[in-house]
């Protein structure tokens, strides 16, 4: 089977969308697949140029010109996500035909074009949703409900979820939201994300070297790792943090990784000594950051339920932790955290329950340790990346036997 994947990012960069792609894409080289990814050559946070052209770990990727001003400003954001759009569908069309075309749906444009190669060249198309657009804009702040931008992508949306064979959705509720868009419901299929259980796996706490690199030996490590994002809520946890200053003195909120929040949560916790930043980590050193925590942080803003999953559950899960999550409680995230028993969820903005489950998880440790067990073991059955691959890999292969639906009509 050959299959072309398009996405904006992808290795060496540090986007989750990149990390994703780069391991799918890597898996499936590695299972005799060809494997073409068209990408930018500029990364998530901007820098110098990719290679034009390259073979990495038995993928090809290409990567046309395009802007990388990278996420600093709104302009610059823009004019990557238009160049990007523009040369990524030429690339698409001149490729050698694939039996399948991937595309992510972030940005959204990215998918309407790939729906127009699709139809061009008669391909079945297959759209990973890793975000509801535009609906997650206009909860954010980006887009006006009902302005010309929203509504355009809006139609857009809705004729490219009627050009895919298959529609990947990473949970039900996001799948209910496609169809609330116009998806048919029939074409989508469930796969959540995952994590790499050989890269990010349980480790002891005793000399680990994260813990000893950084001053944290003898801490309770609360660890909020991934992007701090404006979908994020970051001031529960840095007002717990203030709170329990006193009352639990082994305890540190650790923020790994970077985004628009950041700036907000570091002069929040300004004079709190158990609030501390960390930049992301390589991506071959991540295991070891992940498995410094005692309990992993995640959180959504309460109006995005359905619209994003946050991935950082993975991660946790992997490295054997309990998590204790604040967003919507008919997220993915709270449905696997209650479902078995993985730790605590509450809403953004409820400092006194988290403190509460803080000082249970640092008071009642063997407790929490064998949530974490479970978590690894969950992790094992339903969320490995050879486990996820593999599912990904069956989606493709059935939906390269089928004709494309607009191909189908014309």
């Amino acid at each position: 089977m050959r299959v072309v994947a398009v996405n904006q990012f992808y290795a060496p960069d540090h986007a989750a969308t990149s990390q994703l792609l780069t391991e799918l894409c890597e898996d499936l080289a590695a299972a005799g697949e060809e494997v073409t990814v068209i990408a930018s050559r500029g990364g998530y946070l901007g820098g110098e140029a990719l290679p034009a052209r390259e073979h990495l770990r038995g993928v090809d990727v290409v990567r046309p010109y395009a802007t990388r001003f990278g996420k600093a400003t709104m302009a610059g954001r823009l004019a990557d996500y238009l160049s990007f759009w523009a040369t990524s569908v030429l690339a698409a069309a001149l490729e050698a035909k694939p039996d399948v075309l991937l595309v992510l749906t972030t940005p959204p444009m990215i998918a309407a074009g790939g729906a127009l190669v699709a139809l061009a060249r008669r391909l079945p198309l297959v759209t990973w949703v890793q975000d509801v657009y535009p609906e997650a804009a206009i909860q954010l702040g980006y887009l006006a409900p009902r302005g010309p931008a929203s509504l355009a992508l809006l139609g857009l949306g809705r004729a490219t979820h009627h050009a895919a064979a298959r529609i990947v959705a990473l949970s039900e509720g996001m799948a209910d939201r496609l169809v609330a868009q116009g998806a048919p419901r029939e074409r989508i299929r469930v796969l959540p994300n995952w994590s790499d259980g050989r890269l990010v796996s349980p480790r002891g706490r005793e000399d680990h070297p994260f813990r000893k690199t950084h001053g944290l030996d003898g801490r309770f490590l609360a660890m909020y790792s991934g992007n701090l994002g404006i979908g994020h809520d970051v001031r529960t946890f840095v007002e717990a943090a203030r709170r329990l200053k006193d009352r639990l003195p082994e305890l540190v909120v650790l923020f790994i990784g970077d985004g628009v929040r950041r700036a907000e949560a570091e002069a929040l916790a300004k004079g709190l000594e158990n609030v501390r930043f960390l930049p992301y980590q390589p991506h071959d050193a991540i295991g070891e950051s992940l498995s410094a925590a005692d309990v992993h942080l995640v959180s959504l803003r309460e109006d995005l339920e359905g619209l994003l999953v946050p991935s950082k559950l993975y991660g946790a899960l992997a490295a054997g932790r309990p998590v204790i999550y604040l967003g919507p409680p008919r997220c993915e995230v709270a449905r696997v955290v209650h479902e078995h028993d993985l730790g605590w969820t509450g809403r953004p903005g409820d400092v006194e329950g988290l403190c509460h489950a803080l000082e249970d998880a640092v008071t009642r440790r063997t407790s929490w340790d064998e949530k974490g067990a479970r978590a690894r073991r969950i992790f094992d059955e339903r969320y490995d990346r050879p486990v996820s691959s593999a599912r990904f890999r069956a989606l493709l292969e059935e939906a390269s036997k089928e004709p494309p639906p607009l191909a189908q009509r014309a």
